[in-house]
């Protein structure tokens, strides 16, 4: 990290000291898919609660998903301005960002207005990355870089008129510019390549072009057969794949024709108003502590290096200081110092926050993780009973927590020897809960493979090693799949022989 980007973080971490620092009343709204978190008034809280609800619902509809299994709800934190967005992102260019806790998926936006018709907005933002969410949980599988992209813009520009109604299939604006004037991206490339290393030119044209793609196959009938072969294809890892023969005139064929389709008036689509549903929201205040403390919680779950551990710890620590003791507050102080690898401190805050609130499934959460750590140091049968107790206190406290489910398999990992099948459960379980973590996932292909199912777990991993961007856990889960997929082969029956052509 630069000497400027430490200063800023240690200017911002010294502005949330300051005791006069004044916060807004937060509200939260909660439906069935999503927990809304704003300093908003409650009527534009529930307008915006009302169209991620609506938007789910769309997603639903076009998809044909009617999985009563929703898993874990989405977070969303609606900041007040977009250089919020950035500090916490750690990143000047991001106005808003989605990304996974171990407890939750969460996305953290500015409530700022568009700038211009030509930027994308808070919704936008959000609706491209809900579609990610929605696809990795009910049908992932492995996607092509522009396909995975191109649904999600898609769906990224929605409209809602006061009828009710859903419009869907609209143009993003702020691709337009990058298709227009330096023309679509070519589709060979588009086909062969991924999102790393393109500029804001090529990338504007590869997300425009993947969206074009992914339209033109949503309303031309007689082309969607193409794609849907090609993507089972893919999907099924079909070998030596030969990409003009899946395209009426192959790519070449397929460039021209789209094309000609951009030159068109080009068609949106409209969800009835009587095919859509909300549910209910419910709106409450948020605990003023909490309201505080939401910035701090967001840099933490938002995987930050190690070196702002403390500052995060301290901020924490004296924005708590100006409220009377609070459990909530201690957990997230607790979670802040074991992460910094202050075991005891996090020890002594996890057992105030227990003392205040002994439901705080959170709070035992750190408990475990700390006991966990102490006993596979000292490997004494005490250290390893207290740790299995804490996690079973925690799942007690709240038995849709994905933490205490993938604990449980942990401490089977740590302690050795044969893994219980209450062990494989409760990482499936959290796996259910939260596909889209990536630390859940390979878990659960592990876990998938050490049971012999070695073909289940390259597929579990489809998404990681296929993710449009490049990671470090992208490149071991391309890796680990060859693995699984070697192993896979070596326990596959033999072939039967062909039958034989004479009479």
């Amino acid at each position: 990290m630069g000497k400027g980007l430490k200063g800023l973080l240690a200017l911002a971490f010294m502005v949330a000291l300051l005791p006069d620092t004044a916060h807004a009343a937060w509200l939260q709204a909660k439906s069935r898919h999503f927990t809304i978190y704003s300093e908003s008034n409650e009527a534009k809280l529930r307008d915006f609660a009302e169209k991620l609800e609506k938007f789910d619902c769309l997603l639903r509809r076009v998809t044909g998903i009617d999985d009563p299994q929703a898993g874990s709800p989405v977070h969303v934190y609606l900041l007040s301005n977009d250089a919020k967005v950035k500090a916490i992102a750690r990143n000047p260019h991001l106005s808003g960002f989605y990304t996974t806790s171990d407890r939750f998926a969460f996305a953290v936006l500015g409530r700022g207005q568009k700038t211009g018709q030509f930027d994308a907005g808070a919704e936008e933002i959000l609706f491209h990355e809900y579609s990610h969410h929605f696809m990795l949980h009910h049908f992932p599988a492995a996607y092509p870089a522009w396909y995975v992209e191109g649904f999600a813009e898609f769906f990224s520009v929605v409209k809602f008129p006061k009828d009710g109604s859903i419009e869907f299939g609209h143009i993003p604006l702020m691709r337009a510019p990058g298709l227009i004037m330096a023309s679509p991206y070519p589709l060979k490339q588009l086909f062969a390549r991924d999102t790393e290393g393109l500029g804001l030119r090529d990338g504007d044209r590869y997300y425009g072009t993947a969206w074009l793609l992914t339209h033109y196959y949503q309303y031309r009938p007689d082309r969607r057969e193409e794609i849907s072969h090609y993507l089972k294809d893919l999907s099924a890892g079909v070998p030596d794949m030969k990409l003009d023969s899946y395209f009426a005139g192959g790519v070449d064929g397929l460039e021209k024709d789209l094309r000609a389709y951009m030159r068109q008036r080009l068609t949106a689509s409209r969800l009835a108003a009587n095919a859509v549903t909300v549910g209910e929201i419910a709106i409450s205040p948020v605990d003023p502590v909490r309201g505080a403390l939401i910035e701090d919680e967001l840099r933490l779950m938002n995987h930050p290096p190690a070196d702002e551990l403390p500052l995060i710890a301290d901020s924490i620590r004296a924005t708590s200081a100006k409220f009377p003791p609070n459990a909530y507050a201690l957990t997230l102080l607790a979670e802040a110092e074991w992460k910094a690898e202050k075991k005891d401190e996090a020890l002594a805050d996890a057992d105030r926050a227990i003392a205040l609130d002994p439901a705080l499934s959170r709070a035992y959460g750190v408990r475990a993780n700390v006991l966990l750590d102490r006993a596979y140091d000292s490997d004494a049968e005490a250290d390893w009973k207290a740790a299995r107790s804490m996690i079973v206190k925690a799942n007690r406290a709240d038995t849709e927590d994905p933490v205490p489910l993938a604990l449980y398999y942990r401490y089977h990992q740590m302690r050795g020897g044969e893994m219980p099948d209450v062990g494989y459960d409760g990482l499936a379980k959290a796996y259910a809960l939260l596909p889209q973590n990536p630390e859940y996932r390979a878990n659960y292909a592990a876990s998938m493979a050490a049971r012999g199912d070695y073909a289940r777990a390259s597929r579990l991993l489809d998404p990681l090693a296929f993710s449009p961007h490049p990671s470090g856990m992208r490149e071991w889960a391309v890796g680990q799949k060859a693995e699984y997929d070697a192993r896979a082969k070596e326990k596959a029956p033999p072939a039967k022989p062909p039958a034989s052509a004479a009479p």
